[in-house]
């Protein structure tokens, strides 16, 4: 069952599509923290698949662009793939490199095992790799740490690093799609017992605490940077 918080923004989102694009829209999946039960008021956005049969052309994707203003929530915006059976039944044509937007393996795990449907067959037809999955959380998680931002870490964004980090780390060994809090709870398993520590801190962060076991930012920080390189390490042994 869908909470308040994202059913009545989808309604919104999906009366906003229609009218963009009348009488197109054949389904709307929620992927995410909302289909892994572990949505967070705090710091989850909203992730949809939205198909419409047939398939958008790149104006009637511009066109139905401002639909997604009803998804955001807390001044984050949504994230929305926009697609059609055949590009979810067959799979993108090769291995894309970087992914756009929610097309990942990811999402297509959540698709075929684990997505809401807001409307539309509620076990859509998915083409997913268990390789391509886990080659992708392989290589998130090195951008994590090598990629164009670096190991920059704001204050508010080291709880959705860490558990991202972690979630990808858990994808890569496993194969298995975990949600960010239980892939906090998992991923002291890959690396020394001292990381317990920020792992903990961030998943009692996703789920409302307002205090933490740091003294103060700094050590924080240089924890999580230190848990995902410890991370990388781990599923390069792998």
């Amino acid at each position: 069952m869908l909470p308040a918080a994202a059913a009545d923004p989808l309604g919104s989102f999906v009366r906003a599509a229609g009218r963009a694009v009348p009488e197109r829209l054949a389904a709307v999946y929620v992927v995410g923290g909302v289909a892994l039960g572990d949505f967070s008021a705090r710091q989850s956005n909203l992730d949809v698949v939205a198909v419409f049969d047939p398939p958008l052309a790149e104006t009637e994707t511009a066109a139905v662009r401002p639909a997604e203003r009803a998804l955001a929530r807390a001044g984050r915006p949504a994230s929305v793939w926009y697609a059609g059976w055949d590009l979810i039944a067959d799979g993108p044509a090769g291995d894309p490199g970087g992914w756009p937007e929610l097309e990942t393996p990811l999402t297509r795990a959540l698709l075929q095992e684990e997505a809401i449907a807001y409307m539309g067959p509620d076990w859509p037809v998915v083409a997913y790799d268990d390789g391509a999955y886990r080659n992708w959380c392989r290589r998130t998680l090195a951008e994590l740490a090598t990629g164009e931002h670096g190991m920059m870490v704001m204050r508010r964004g080291v709880t959705p690093l860490v558990l991202e980090a972690a979630r990808l780390a858990l994808g890569a060994t496993t194969g298995r799609v975990y949600s960010k809090s239980e892939a906090g709870d998992s991923a002291i398993s890959l690396v020394p017992h001292h990381f317990r520590r920020i792992l903990q801190d961030a998943v009692g962060y996703r789920h409302g605490a307002t205090t933490s076991m740091y003294w103060g930012p700094f050590e924080r920080k240089y924890d999580a940077r230190q848990l995902i390189r410890e991370l990388v390490r781990a599923v390069g042994e792998a």
